[in-house]
């Protein structure tokens, strides 16, 4: 497929493409139809969601000599995975691929929100008092280390394309950036989506400061997997009131970029 084949040659590119396009088209979307009024300092949330960014790849690349993508390689030439194996028609290996990956992020979430170790890392993502398009790229340092062995894993057991892979994260990227966007959609459309995908208004409920509302709706692309297996609350108790964030970061006065990074290594 000539996509396909365009997307591996042009990785790196198409990569930071669709990033900073999605970012900039979630921001005017926002700024038009947002569903919420900003009560904090814009400027400091987003210095510190964005930071993330750049200390997150920057690590990665350092610590990781071969990433997610570069497995795949060693993986199809190796014969290793589920699709090297099975040798499927490559609209059947897509489907089915993007399946596993999706139902592959969203077990990764429980488990970070289940594991008390791993909620070390992942609670610096929920400790943001607003949820908007940046949210969706506010991660801990440690938790992206430890999501990219994981997606390693993935691809060991899985085996999808270069291609697929591919798409998928960038698709994965834009789809954090959307469900965590600060952007009102019709009720009636909202319900629709949410039949096959996570919405704003789904996963918001999920950073609800209820911690019951907090560990549901786990989804990142797909909505079923929450349906399936009984994660999923369809409104939040508190209503249009919900009120978003972790208990122990509004008790702090201080939540700077430094102490966020430091948070995951203080004993609580």
């Amino acid at each position: 497929m000539f996509f396909v084949d365009f997307v591996i040659i042009n990785e790196n590119s198409f990569r930071i493409f669709c990033f900073i396009g999605f970012l900039c088209l979630f921001c005017l979307l926002e700024y038009m139809f947002p569903i919420y009024k900003r009560s904090k300092s814009l400027f400091k949330r987003w210095f510190i969601n964005i930071s993330f960014v750049f200390i997150d790849t920057l690590l990665v690349r350092l610590i990781f000599p071969i990433l997610a993508v570069g497995f795949a390689i060693v993986c199809m030439n190796n014969g290793w995975g589920l699709f090297n194996i099975l040798n499927l028609p490559l609209y059947l290996e897509v489907f089915c691929a993007f399946i596993l990956l999706d139902f592959g992020i969203w077990l990764q979430h429980v488990l970070f929100h289940k594991v008390k170790f791993l909620w070390r890392f992942h609670k610096i993502h929920h400790s943001d008092e607003e949820v908007d398009f940046t949210t969706g790229v506010r991660f801990h340092p440690g938790e992206i280390i430890i999501s990219m062995l994981y997606k390693i894993l993935l691809v060991f057991l899985i085996g999808p394309t270069i291609g697929i892979l591919i798409i998928f994260e960038v698709i994965l990227n834009a789809s954090s950036i959307f469900n965590h966007s600060n952007l009102i959609i019709p009720y009636n459309l909202d319900i629709f989506l949410r039949k096959l995908i996570v919405t704003p208004n789904m996963h918001r409920i999920h950073h609800s400061i209820d911690e019951k509302e907090t560990n549901s709706n786990y989804g990142f692309h797909f909505s079923i997997w929450d349906k399936i297996f009984n994660t999923y609350t369809k409104n939040s108790d508190s209503g249009k009131n919900l009120i978003t964030g972790l208990i122990e970061f509004r008790n702090i006065s201080e939540k700077g970029l430094i102490y966020l990074l430091l948070n995951p290594f203080i004993k609580s």
